[in-house]
């Protein structure tokens, strides 16, 4: 088709849609294995719901008295955006199918209650009555409207010196924060940013002595897996003569100026201490915090807990007091430099231990063996690059991450196990095949004999727990010069080594840990104990029964709590819903 066709047909479908009057019609609207996502617009919390029957159900639950979700939502207005970076519609490729195509567009829409805007996303396919149905449709809530956020810079006029203003602003925060944020690294302070720029009073603790230590702090040869525009930060990106793959010491720093750029209140050296509780009545917390040896009370409204993962995940294998050399956790490493010729066992066959194992090999050590007691899933950092984080590096990172989150998790996960992952596999053959042939064990599935989800499902499952997104330990896997000693747990720790449950021994002059981090909900229960599962359940992250991450920037189920886990690009995205979620409970829209 031509580009004015692509329009017609793309404009002639959303007028339909907007013309449908009840729920069977907005529903029809869809093939009968079409995928809604809804973020915000029909009720107050992320949903994707499968399937035109479900749709249709879904849309027909009575939201407010006797109005159902459709009509309670009165969603109007429905116009293709067509000058957006996003483009004008288009053509794609079906998934499984490239000789047939489809249309995408962007669109904006009004909302009736509570009155705001919002952006859309679909993609339309032929049906077989010579139609069109929507394969997948997003609806965005963008902003409320008299509470939008800033879309120009301040003026920057002022009746008194700049450092009295923000003063004043640090106090007001301080005496009354609305939002307490724990942890100041990439996903507090973007939170952080994202509510002060929308007017929100916002506090953030960080346990450190620097913002940026939870980065500057790690092992030294440790830098992003994923490339500098998937990984900008908001309102801020890196400067563009800084690598793809930046090294830590840049993001700790970069961070350490996002706080001042963005004038975040981020309090040092500061924990929030067991037991804050939660007065229905006032809708407000109260909690102590210990600001450097100083307890302070606070009462906010609203936790957000940005902390990433929980402690570190020790094993406790017998003889481990005994042995001679230095034996710590991956997150301890300080280099790899005072151990040359020295003999390393590093447990672990992810990233951290691909990193650390790459960092003894190059700083000299004797014989380096990684010990993968499971199976790891692999691709490697061009791969990655090509298929995952390219196809939207030339937008800006707001349309870029839009487009990203267009696709429901659920409906990724699919497409992975249908073939997506067999194509990953296919462009890095060459680099599996000999992490293979030295004894590497490879996998794409979650669980043993499950759905090869791929790098995909284990990143929305798992928080990229169990992969190797390789920077090069691949091939000196490949090459020898790390050894791998695979599939047997470890039966005991001596003086100079370790003995394995095949009853096999490997010397070592250093034993390292790459064993990973217990669950986010260890953070939770760490504050506000076990009784907190009950209101939230066990799980943070992962997809749920419908396939949206599970409390991850919407409603727990426990007043005022929320998590705000994941990459960078989560944080930049999805701080927003999260912003716009707490301003309708301060509004009281929500009601």
């Amino acid at each position: 088709m031509t580009p004015e066709e692509t329009l017609a047909v793309a404009t002639n479908w959303l007028t339909s849609l907007g013309a449908a009057k009840d729920e069977e019609a907005f529903a029809g609207h869809f093939l009968p294995t079409g995928w809604l996502r809804d973020l915000l617009c029909f009720s107050w919390d992320f949903r994707t719901i499968a399937g035109r029957p479900k749709i249709a159900e879904f849309l027909s639950h009575k939201s407010a008295g006797d109005n159902s979700r459709l009509l309670h939502a009165g969603l109007h207005d429905l116009k293709i955006d067509t000058k957006s970076a996003i483009g004008p519609p288009k053509m794609f490729p079906l998934p499984g199918n490239p000789n047939a195509q489809g249309v995408s567009a962007v669109f904006d829409f009004s909302v009736t209650s509570p009155p705001a805007k919002g952006r859309g996303f679909f993609r339309i396919v032929p049906d077989s009555e010579g139609g069109w149905k929507a394969y997948t449709l997003l609806t965005d809530l963008k902003a409320l409207v008299g509470h939008e956020e800033p879309s120009h810079r301040p003026r920057g006029y002022l009746d008194t010196i700049w450092e009295e203003v923000h003063a004043r602003k640090i106090a007001g925060i301080e005496s009354d924060p609305t939002v307490l944020i724990i942890g100041g690294a990439q996903s507090g302070l973007m939170c952080a940013a994202r509510f002060g720029r929308m007017g929100i009073r916002a506090l953030v603790i960080e346990k450190t002595a620097r913002v940026g230590d939870v980065w500057r702090n790690r092992y030294p040869n440790l830098s992003l897996h994923t490339t500098a525009h998937r990984s900008s930060l908001l309102y801020q990106s890196w400067p563009e003569t800084y690598p793809e793959f930046l090294p830590k010491e840049k993001i700790a720093d970069f961070l350490e100026a996002y706080a001042v750029g963005q004038e975040i209140d981020v309090w040092l050296s500061s924990t929030i201490l067991p037991g804050p509780t939660y007065d229905n009545s006032t809708s407000r917390w109260s909690v102590e915090i210990d600001r450097g040896g100083n307890r302070v009370a606070l009462a906010p409204k609203h936790i957000v807990i940005a902390t990433g993962n929980g402690r570190t995940r020790m094993p406790k294998w017998p003889g481990m007091d005994s042995f001679s050399g230095p034996l710590y956790h991956s997150d301890s490493h300080k280099g790899a430099a005072p151990f040359k010729g020295k003999k390393v066992i590093v447990v672990g066959g992810c990233n951290a231990g691909a990193d650390i194992c790459k960092d003894f090999v190059l700083k000299g050590a004797e014989e380096v063996t990684m010990v993968q007691r499971g199976a790891t899933c692999v691709i490697s950092a061009s791969t990655a690059d090509k298929i995952l984080f390219s196809p939207t590096a030339h937008l800006p990172s707001e349309d870029g991450d839009f487009t990203s989150h267009s696709m429901p998790p659920a409906l990724l996960m699919k497409l992975a196990a249908g073939g997506g992952t067999q194509h990953l596999k296919n462009l890095d053959q060459k680099l599996h095949e000999g992490l293979a042939n030295a004894g590497f064990k490879l996998t794409w599935e979650l669980t043993p004999g499950g759905e090869q989800v791929g790098f995909l499902g284990f990143f929305v499952q798992r928080v990229a727990s169990g992969t190797m997104l390789d920077m090069g330990c691949g091939q000196l896997i490949i090459d020898g010069k790390i050894k791998i000693k695979q599939g047997v747990e470890v039966e005991r720790v001596e003086a100079d080594g370790m003995i394995f449950k095949d009853g096999s021994r490997i010397p070592a002059d250093v034993i390292v840990l790459a064993t990973g981090n217990e669950p986010i909900i260890e953070n939770a229960v760490a504050i506000f104990g076990e009784g907190i599962t009950d209101k939230i359940g066990s799980k943070v992250w992962g997809l749920d029964d419908e396939g949206e991450l599970t409390h991850a920037y919407r409603p727990t189920g426990a007043p005022g709590l929320w998590f705000a886990p994941g990459a960078f690009q989560h944080s930049r995205f999805f701080s927003r819903h999260l912003a716009i979620q707490i301003l309708a409970e301060e509004l009281g829209l929500k009601n």
